[in-house]
């Protein structure tokens, strides 16, 4: 007579998965990365707002510089040009203008035309920006 062999495997499901502190330690490395991205973020946008208003500051003390210049030596008073703050708008921010003219700077027969332009940044930080040249007659 023939022998049965009846033989059962156990087997142990393991299921592969993560545990809670894995996720865990997971998600405070993701938040980490993720606030310094948001840092990065924010200091490049406020870096292009400055940007953007020191060029529109240095546009308009260099269109002011050239307006004096078209009018030429004997026309370059302030009279003409008034010394008094002028406000200029751009890109809805409001810059300050000043221009000065000193007469026989820095030699007779020349005039040092300086013109500064102001603003204040979002933070009220104040800025500016100064530009200046030479008529001779």
């Amino acid at each position: 007579m023939g022998r049965i062999f009846l033989t059962t495997r156990l087997t142990v499901s393991r299921t592969r998965g993560f545990t809670l502190i894995e996720a865990l330690v997971t998600a405070l490395i993701l938040t980490t990365g993720l606030l310094g991205t948001l840092g990065l973020a924010t200091g490049v946008i406020r870096g292009n707002f400055f940007s953007k208003n020191l060029t529109s500051a240095t546009a308009i003390a260099q269109t002011q510089l050239e307006a004096v210049q078209n009018r030429g030596y004997v026309n370059a008073t302030t009279t003409n040009f008034p010394t008094a703050a002028v406000t200029v708008s751009m890109g809805n921010v409001n810059f300050s203008r000043t221009t000065t003219i000193a007469d026989n700077s820095p030699s007779a027969n020349m005039k040092t035309i300086s013109v500064m332009v102001t603003w204040a940044e979002s933070n009220n930080a104040s800025r500016s920006v100064s530009l200046q040249t030479i008529l001779a007659q």
